[in-house]
């Protein structure tokens, strides 16, 4: 019940001591950002215009650093191991594999949403204020959010679990419960449900393919910098703080995402299939050239 045969925990301690590690490494981190961003003040430090206040991006950042404490802890004292076991080494983090990322991650989403604006099916709407409204502070919220989902679903978890069920059952465990976390969003529906399962699956196979969180975690960051800040829509269901223009629906749902975003229709669907396919190719080709 609580050990393998080799000695060590079982998969389901390992991860319940990795949550409740990270749940009071983040209980921490908030009552600091509350120290430092008092309630009082929140309101009065960036404009009303603004939804991403700096109390909603220290939260997040102290979500980070709390799983990191997290995944440093499990490795010291309950795997001994170093970092390589969740793709967060020093080579996982080498620049090819994070511009590599990056890249895909934009491409994989802002190439259907440009074809959905150029077949009528997303269109261009006028937005109050400069174009810059909300950018800096929406990116800084972007960066440290995609991190936190990486290393809460795709890090140690998918790194304890691929030991148990294998890369393909541990990609899709994971990718389910990354779907799952998205239920209470706006706007959401069962398709949209569907469509961050698979993008889990795809940022699952990321990691599998360049073994780099840090590879995943720019293609989670440059989607959702893609979707929010360059193209001014929804993402996952939700409203940016944008200006001058905003990217909207035109067209049916099951292409366009509807209320969700871009990110919730078939072309989303097919920008992954499209990446995973090259990432797939690129790793055949390199273990043939290695052969």
């Amino acid at each position: 019940m609580l050990r393998s045969g080799d000695g060590r925990l079982r998969a389901p301690w390992r991860l319940l001591i990795f949550g409740l590690v990270a749940v009071v490494l983040a209980l921490l981190a908030f009552g600091l950002v509350g120290l430092i961003v008092p309630a009082a003040e929140r309101a009065e430090v960036l404009p009303p215009s603004d939804i991403v206040g700096p109390d909603v991006i220290l939260t997040y950042w102290a979500t980070v650093l709390a799983l990191l404490g997290a995944h440093a802890f499990v490795l010291r004292f309950v795997e001994h191991r170093g970092w390589d076991f969740v793709w967060l080494d020093r080579r996982a983090a080498r620049p090819r594999a994070l511009a590599g990322g990056f890249v895909i991650g934009a491409l994989a989403i802002g190439v259907p949403s440009l074809l959905l604006l150029g077949v009528g099916w997303l269109d261009v709407a006028d937005a109050p204020g400069p174009w810059h409204t909300g950018a800096l502070a929406t990116t800084m919220m972007l960066l440290p959010a995609a991190m936190a989902e990486e290393l809460m679903i795709r890090g140690y978890p998918l790194a304890v679990l691929r030991e148990t069920l294998g890369w393909q059952g541990a990609i899709v465990l994971t990718s389910v419960v990354f779907g799952v976390l998205h239920v209470f969003n706006p706007n959401v529906a069962v398709t949209a449900i569907v469509l961050v399962t698979v993008a889990g699956l795809f940022l699952g196979a990321l990691v599998y393919q360049v073994r780099s969180l840090w590879a995943a975690t720019a293609a989670h960051f440059a989607w959702n910098l893609t979707l929010a800040v360059f193209l001014h829509t929804a993402l996952s269901g939700q409203e940016v703080p944008v200006g001058d223009y905003r990217v909207i629906d035109a067209g049916p749902d099951w292409a366009t995402g509807g209320a969700w975003g871009p990110e919730g229709g078939a072309g989303a669907i097919a920008g992954m299939l499209v990446a995973a396919a090259l990432l797939i190719r690129r790793r055949r080709r390199g273990e043939g050239d290695a052969a």
